[in-house]
């Protein structure tokens, strides 16, 4: 259990902790991503006994020589570093 009083942020490491699972996103019952963890859950809408998700993304990489590139499936941000002849100006 935890307080209604509690942040996103805190549900979101519970979660995090409980499944062993570092990179996760979170869903309200009515299909919203739980993204602001500065927001109390009231504020998100959550009562208790709300049934939420938890969406397990994967992490990937991928290399050059002289570049990389990280990202999450279904995240819209790709972070590179590296040389950026090669790509890796991010």
């Amino acid at each position: 259990s935890i307080e209604q009083s509690s942040k996103v942020g805190d549900l979101k490491s519970l979660a995090q902790n409980c499944f062993a699972r570092g990179r996760l996103r979170l869903l309200a019952a009515d299909g919203r991503a739980l993204l602001d963890l500065s927001q109390s859950l009231q504020d998100a809408g959550l009562q208790e006994g709300d049934t939420l998700t938890a969406i397990a993304r994967e992490a990937k990489i991928a290399a050059t020589h002289r570049a990389f590139a990280f990202w999450c499936l279904g995240e819209d941000r790709i972070v590179t570093w590296g040389s950026p002849d090669c790509g890796g100006n991010s």
